[in-house]
């Protein structure tokens, strides 16, 4: 399916004119080469896409059937007849037999460095219909590990998702791994583990070996009964704990992970929070050594409570709001700015900081806005995000903030006058995948009202402010982006037990272009990927179904058989 002209201009930002020299040279050199000068000039494609169904998320030219590559850039967009005037001797010509082909998709709020460096340990549910495929997964982990190595599904599923509607029973847990420790963590609300975890853990002694802000739940006995509560660092901790992963297997880890979001068609990702300096090693390693196959923009937030605007002046003292060195970009601050104005996963009304934690969060958007340096920042609820607009108001009033691609995420709970006090400030809005998973949840806090109307897409869309997508994978969301556009175009819960209203639909359209064209713009990289543009880089996914006509509910199951990042085929599945 091709298209319409006019899709594109109802689904967000403004287009922004590309500026950048290279590009901007090089399309004035196509767009004023007759085909026979194509020859003459020795202007010959590297690799020709053709006889596709293209979706350039250009508006000014929506659909197209081929593209033409060269090195990194793209090098001609258009019909196949157009596009084969630069085929040479050379030239790789794949028929594409009508697939979709669309930009790279750019996950804009992930966790995927930190999350991506444990992909060989975890065992992944997101996309299990049952307990028995759940639990079988871990068996399957659990034989090929050594002795008292654990086993691991954490977070991103939902116990609504299986066929049983429940969450497994300890009892199922340890039946389905008898001889190593299992641990199982659902979203943040709680975690499980087995007998033999009990064992390991010493949770039925004086001390259980369990990090700060855990809690042992024990029956009428005293015996613990295998569940675990926690804060958000607690479970982060106690991950930590029982993976203990080397460097180098964190950097296989990572490196295989980024070809896993490669099969989904992902060419980038921003990181909002990876975590402690060490963990971005493996990063910088890939990097360094040119086998990076994901476009990596990265946040760095505030290591410690207390003294935060202190910590991250000093930290931004000696180096620019925003740089891009090869594969990866770092762009400014986030997602835990100041400690005590983070609301964590709180859903329900009635978040209330202190006045020093207000007051701290002021000086950091003040510096971070005299420094022009971007940022992103946390807020689950409606009443977080009020907060922290009283704090960007404030340092607006002393620099502006208008321009600098300031970013609120969340937002599950947020509501039409705080999106109204975001766009009188410029402030962007991620939108996530988590009330997929959360909906029942913020029905329960928070009531059926704010409950269909999350996540709240369509009111940030509706006034104009620059809406990007991302997934909060992995331990919110699956790492699956295609799962987050199907909830953005359905509204649909997981177990269909909540029902997105219908007058706050997403429109396919608008859910591609929040994570092709709009994450580009949050990653200040408009000028160089989100669209099929000539001059743009040759990042590009060509879909094994047929993504605007596809059944809705079958969106989540999509994948890319061709995958180029950078000009170079990273998966290519087509045979």
């Amino acid at each position: 399916m091709m298209l319409p002209p006019d899709a594109l201009a109802k689904s967000g930002r403004p287009r922004v004119k590309r500026a950048g020299i290279t590009f901007a040279v090089l399309a004035a050199l196509l767009a004023s080469l007759p085909a026979a000068a194509l020859a003459q000039a020795e202007i010959q494609a590297d690799i020709i896409l053709r006889n596709g169904a293209v979706a350039t998320m250009d508006p000014a030219h929506p659909s197209a059937q081929a593209i033409a590559i060269k090195g990194k850039q793209i090098l001609a967009v258009g019909t196949d007849a157009e596009v084969d005037r630069a085929a040479g001797p050379a030239t790789r010509l794949i028929d594409l037999a009508g697939r979709t082909v669309i930009p790279g998709l750019i996950d804009a709020h992930t966790h995927a460095i930190r999350g991506g460096q444990t992909f060989g340990f975890e065992t992944y549910w997101f996309d299990a219909g049952s307990l028995d495929e759940a639990l079988g997964r871990l068996s399957k982990a659990a034989a090929g590990r050594a002795a008292d190595r654990w086993v691991a599904a954490v977070g991103g599923w939902h116990p609504l998702q299986f066929r049983e509607r429940r969450a497994p029973t300890v009892a199922e847990l340890s039946a389905a791994v008898p001889d190593h420790p299992a641990y199982v963590q659902c979203l943040y609300d709680y975690a499980l583990v087995n007998a033999r975890g009990i064992e390991l853990l010493d949770l039925n002694g004086p001390q259980p070996r369990v990090p700060d802000g855990m809690t042992v739940e024990r029956d009428a006995k005293g015996r613990a009964t295998g569940k675990l509560t926690g804060n958000l660092a607690a479970y982060t901790v106690f991950f930590a704990q029982i993976s203990q992963l080397g460097e180098a297997e964190r950097t296989r880890n990572l490196q295989a992970f980024f070809g896993e979001l490669n099969h989904f068609g992902i060419t980038g990702v921003i990181d909002a929070f990876a975590g402690p300096a060490a963990v971005y090693d493996p990063l910088f390693a890939l990097n360094d050594n040119g086998s990076l196959t994901v476009r990596t923009g990265y946040r760095v937030p505030a290591p410690r409570p207390g003294g935060e605007a202190e910590w991250l002046g000093a930290m931004m003292a000696f180096r620019p709001g925003r740089f891009t060195d090869r594969m990866v970009s770092f762009l400014g601050l986030g997602e835990n700015l100041v400690f005590a104005m983070n609301d964590s996963v709180q859903l329900a009304p009635g978040f209330a900081p202190s006045a020093a934690a207000r007051d701290e969060l002021v000086k950091v958007a003040t510096f971070a806005a005299r420094k022009r340096i971007p940022l992103e920042i946390h807020a689950y609820s409606d009443d977080a995000g009020k907060a922290i607009l009283d704090a960007f108001e404030a340092a607006d009033k002393v620099h502006s903030i208008k321009g600098l691609r300031w970013t609120i995420d969340h937002l599950d709970t947020g509501t039409r006058p705080t999106f109204e006090r975001m766009k009188a400030l410029d402030i962007a809005y991620g939108v996530q995948m988590g009330p997929y998973f959360e909906a029942p949840a913020i029905r329960a806090a928070a009531g059926d009202q704010a409950a269909l109307a999350s996540p709240p897409t369509r009111i940030a869309l509706d006034l104009g402010i620059p809406v990007a997508g991302g997934t909060d994978a992995t331990r919110i969301g699956s790492y699956d982006v295609w799962h987050a556009i199907e909830y953005q175009v359905t509204g649909t819960a997981v177990g269909g037990v909540v029902q997105r209203r219908k007058d706050l639909a997403v429109t396919r359209e608008e859910a591609l272009k929040l994570y092709t064209a709009n994450a580009a713009w949050l990653a200040f990289d408009e000028e160089r990927r989100g669209t099929l543009e000539v001059g743009k880089l040759a990042d590009i996914a060509v879909l094994d179904r047929p993504y605007f006509t596809v059944p809705a509910a079958q969106i989540h199951a999509i994948k890319s058989v061709l995958t180029i990042v950078d000009g170079k085929i990273v998966v290519d599945d087509l045979r």
